[in-house]
């Protein structure tokens, strides 16, 4: 969104979210995940593969298909590829994911110099300021303490004993990602069973820290959280769950995308046309959205920006305690849209308290 009185090269849209106390089941079961591969076969850049029939074996390092294996296991929508050329940094793959949309990103091969480029660049694309910039989510076994939650820090170490072969913690780090972006709408990661594990490493469950246990035969995600440990009014405490920023992801994608194709450019920037973009969102999407990632007993909405607009008001020399606030929402702002939302989240169960009186 532009700063009252910044002129923009090009349309604009940015969508803030001030988390509330509660949680959301994410609806990315659609996801998609970008792997960075290095491989002596491939001859392209750019692959897409949607199931695991569509990748011609022998084109590739037999790594390379293990770890395209493991990151379609748990469903996700879409794998796509970037791989690395002679001679190309970190940094040069990075610049071409930009221009790409994608959920979850995996580095299997990484060295941790290169995954601390990868960290450092998720950071900066995501942001950490309540407004999500790239929705671009990154599993790393080197992290420590990245506080963002756009980071998983996969914490068991060791070597991951899968049905696909024997993986280092930073190659699992694609199966994460896999899991992740599969997960359905009516359940988060929690206590979720690794199918394709036979066993891992033990770890002590740690605060920011992503890990696995076993559980008899099978072996568990303990507790589906992202790197953030520290909190404040924008990014509260529940935020450390996976499954709320993933909420938060999906509503911002699906509103940007939704301007984006129908709105923007093709409507006159008035009143009544503002009232029918909320209209939209909160009557329609919103209810759509509960009761699996929104509570539908809150007053889930979209609304003009009160505020923004006195702040434009302002900008133009104009005196503000004078107007109505009908007057102050209908004032015109160019070509700039200000909004405020104002949403609650729905969790699965995780912590049980049970008190018996006897």
């Amino acid at each position: 969104m532009a700063i009252v009185g910044q002129i923009n090269a090009s349309p604009s849209i940015s969508i803030a979210f001030k988390t509330l106390a509660t949680t959301a089941i994410q609806r990315s079961e659609r996801g998609t995940v970008c792997l960075i591969l290095q491989d002596t076969k491939a001859a392209e850049k750019w692959y897409t593969f949607k199931t695991i029939a569509d990748v011609e074996t022998e084109k590739w390092d037999k790594d390379n298909i293990k770890y395209i294996n493991l990151a379609m296991h748990y469903g996700a929508f879409k794998i796509l590829i970037r791989v690395i050329q002679n001679g190309e940094d970190t940094s040069k793959v990075l610049k071409d994911l930009e221009m790409r949309k994608f959920n979850w990103l995996a580095y299997p091969k990484a060295l941790e110099t290169e995954d601390q480029t990868v960290v450092n660049w998720v950071k900066q694309q995501f942001g950490n300021t309540g407004t999500i910039g790239k929705t671009v989510k990154y599993v790393s076994s080197f992290a420590d303490k990245t506080d963002h939650v756009a980071i998983v820090e996969l914490a068991n170490g060791g070597t991951y004993k899968s049905i696909y072969g024997d993986f280092t913690a930073q190659e699992y780090t694609v199966a994460i990602a896999g899991l992740i972006a599969g997960m359905p709408l009516n359940r988060s990661v929690d206590n979720y069973t690794m199918s394709d594990l036979k066993s891992v490493e033990d770890y002590e469950p740690k605060l920011g820290k992503f890990s696995l246990y076993n559980d008899e035969e099978v072996v568990k995600v303990n507790y589906g959280v992202n790197s953030k440990t520290t909190f404040d009014s924008t990014w509260k405490k529940d935020t450390r769950k996976i499954k709320v920023v993933e909420g938060m992801c999906f509503i911002v994608d699906d509103i940007r995308d939704t301007f984006k194709n129908y709105w923007l450019g093709k409507y006159i920037n008035d009143y009544d046309n503002k009232m029918n973009f909320c209209s939209n969102i909160t009557k329609v999407y919103f209810k759509e959205m509960s009761p699996n990632v929104l509570n539908g007993d809150y007053d889930n909405k979209v609304e003009i920006d009160i505020e923004a607009q006195k702040k434009v008001i302002i900008t133009d020399g104009l005196e503000v305690n004078s107007m109505t606030d009908l007057e102050i929402l209908q004032y015109p702002t160019g070509d700039d849209v200000y909004l405020t939302g104002d949403v609650r989240f729905v969790d699965t169960m995780a912590s049980l308290s049970l008190t018996m009186t006897m």
